[in-house]
């Protein structure tokens, strides 16, 4: 029937995958250390691609592709830029849900508190990717998990801002709010 095809077929859709999954990089826990063009100190090397649309880091990369991800329950991780992507995507997410219906600077305020907030990493007994991320082999590749994903967060909420603001500072974006209450992969950080 026409409602088995519809549900068959959306089972079937394909989520959106990193282009950075065959890229050298250093492993932390299974995630890709992947370049990234921000100004915020940690280990992540420094983006040396293009300034242009096309050229997309992991943090542009989740941004665009946040609003179709976010409504699997599954998602094959196909390489270690996937993985920064699905944490990445659960942190929107939860980053949304601060946004909340704040002006622009009090949303600032309270994704920066989010982003250096103290958080659970791999190895944690409340890490929510257990099965997608490894545990750390040691005390220093622990540390610098956590200053990679602090680097990250930072990220990830300025640019994010910079879209659910896009037409001006009083409100957020419907468009953006409306999936702050959405699942991916029914998991939450």
């Amino acid at each position: 029937t026409n409602k088995n095809l519809r549900k068959q077929t959306w089972n079937n859709m394909p989520a959106y995958h990193s282009s950075h999954n065959r890229a050298e990089c250093r492993l932390l826990s299974g995630m890709g250390l992947l370049p990234l063009k921000t100004q915020y100190k940690g280990p992540a090397p420094r983006w040396t691609g293009g300034d242009g649309p096309e050229d997309l880091d992991i943090i542009d990369e989740a941004l665009d592709f946040f609003k179709a991800n976010v409504l699997f329950r599954n998602f094959e991780v196909k390489g270690p830029a996937d993985r920064v992507l699905v944490y990445l995507t659960l942190y929107i997410s939860q980053a949304l849900n601060a946004i909340g219906q704040r002006s622009r600077g009090e949303a600032d305020k309270e994704l920066f508190q989010l982003a250096i907030a103290n958080f659970a990493v791999p190895g944690d007994r409340n890490f929510v990717l257990q099965g997608f991320i490894t545990n750390p082999k040691d005390r220093a590749e622990a540390d610098t998990t956590r200053q990679y994903l602090t680097q990250l967060r930072q990220e990830t909420g300025k640019r994010l801002l910079e879209r659910v603001y896009a037409q001006g500072d009083a409100q957020p974006s419907k468009w953006w709010v409306c999936f702050a209450k959405k699942k991916f992969l029914n998991k939450a950080l």
